[in-house]
């Protein structure tokens, strides 16, 4: 297999290569001073100078380019990008970053209002499919402002909470009581009784021994905890970060979403020896691949993977039987509400929430 550099994360090679090599990618949105989106995760542009003078939304878009901040114009305007997300089985999810304290925004709600409407305006010439969008924000604000505006798209919020600006040990920190007082239970109650169509949460919740710092029965990615989870979301949908390779068949299997740093695609073995397919829902393996790639030899998966990305017909080209039985299986798996006759009807507008997903983080990793 040819040579793979990683991408700088956010930057447009990352995200056309996490669409098209996983199931979609996750990235962040900011403003500009002038009112225009820019993907950029962090608070503030690298230097030494004030922070005011730094701060992303204190910034116009050309003085944010000149740096090497990609625009979501410029994003949409990569055509193997858009075709890929309008074509089905693909998702984005797209965290509405606030702002640094120092760039003296106080008006979160309305910041958060003007971020939906510009979203909404850029989109929605593209006519995606359902449930090919995501938004999410650490910000407590995103689920009743989104409700405020009528926002067109989903929303969720992440947990545990974290502030927007600090060093990740800090906001780690400061993210400890959050995450000690919230149960699952409490997360899947709260997030359907404000309409949310998905959790999106630290693996610490369901994974280690972190999971029994918190109040409540401890969830789990497998045995009875895994149980337990799927029953009490009963199809809602479920987006987990990080996404450690060697975990990364069991978290598939038990019908998570993935958000994940590891898009190289040199990997072609999982730890525990079985292959690693990176489109398990926009190009689902059926029985006979999944048993081809899991019997070849390490040496012979790299050119497999290759002839079944080839063959195998992605999600939106796949009969209408073949999508009925895959949510079938999942539904009947992972306990899902309601019949099957309607999670197959739901299938055939978009991707279900609950069907588990890989998604590039910031497109093919991050890497600062």
């Amino acid at each position: 297999m040819t040579a793979w550099n990683q991408p700088k994360e956010n930057s447009i090679d990352a995200l056309l290569h996490g669409m098209q090599f996983a199931d979609g990618v996750e990235f962040d949105l900011r403003l500009s001073s002038d009112g225009d989106f820019v993907v950029y995760h962090n608070e503030l542009v690298p230097g030494e100078g004030p922070k005011s003078e730094r701060s992303i939304e204190r910034m116009g878009t050309d003085e944010l380019r000149s740096h090497g901040i990609v625009t979501f114009d410029g994003l949409l305007s990569q055509r193997p990008f858009t075709d890929a997300w309008q074509a089905g089985g693909k998702t984005a999810n797209i965290e509405f970053k606030v702002p640094h304290p120092a760039a003296q925004i106080d008006d979160v709600d309305g910041y958060l209002r003007a971020m939906m409407r510009l979203l909404e305006e850029k989109l929605g010439p593209f006519d995606l499919p359902d449930r090919s969008a995501l938004v999410y924000s650490f910000s407590p604000r995103i689920g009743p402002v989104a409700k405020s505006v009528g926002f067109e798209f989903p929303v969720t919020r992440l947990s545990p909470y974290l502030r927007p600006w600090g060093s990740n040990r800090i906001k780690r920190l400061v993210g400890t009581p959050n995450f000690m007082r919230s149960t699952v239970t409490g997360l899947i109650k709260q997030h359907r009784k404000e309409g949310m169509p998905a959790l999106a949460m630290a693996l610490q919740y369901l994974q280690g021994w972190e999971r029994f710092l918190h109040l409540g029965t401890p969830m789990a990615i497998r045995g009875g905890g895994l149980e337990r989870l799927n029953r009490a979301r009963a199809g809602m949908g479920l987006h987990v970060w990080p996404a450690p390779l060697e975990l990364e068949a069991s978290m598939l299997e038990a019908g998570f979403s993935l958000i994940s740093d590891n898009m190289d695609p040199r990997v072609v073995s999982l730890p525990d020896g079985g292959a690693r397919w990176s489109r398990p829902a926009s190009q689902p393996l059926d029985e006979e691949w999944r048993e081809r790639l899991d019997a070849a030899a390490d040496s012979e998966r790299a050119d497999l993977i290759k002839e079944a990305g080839e063959s195998l017909p992605t999600w939106s080209e796949s009969g209408v039987s073949r999508r009925r039985g895959i949510v079938v299986e999942q539904g009947r798996r992972m306990f899902w509400t309601g019949s099957e006759d309607k999670w197959a009807a739901e299938a055939e507008g978009g991707l279900p929430w609950g069907s588990p997903r890989l998604i590039g983080h910031r497109g093919a990793g991050v890497t600062d």
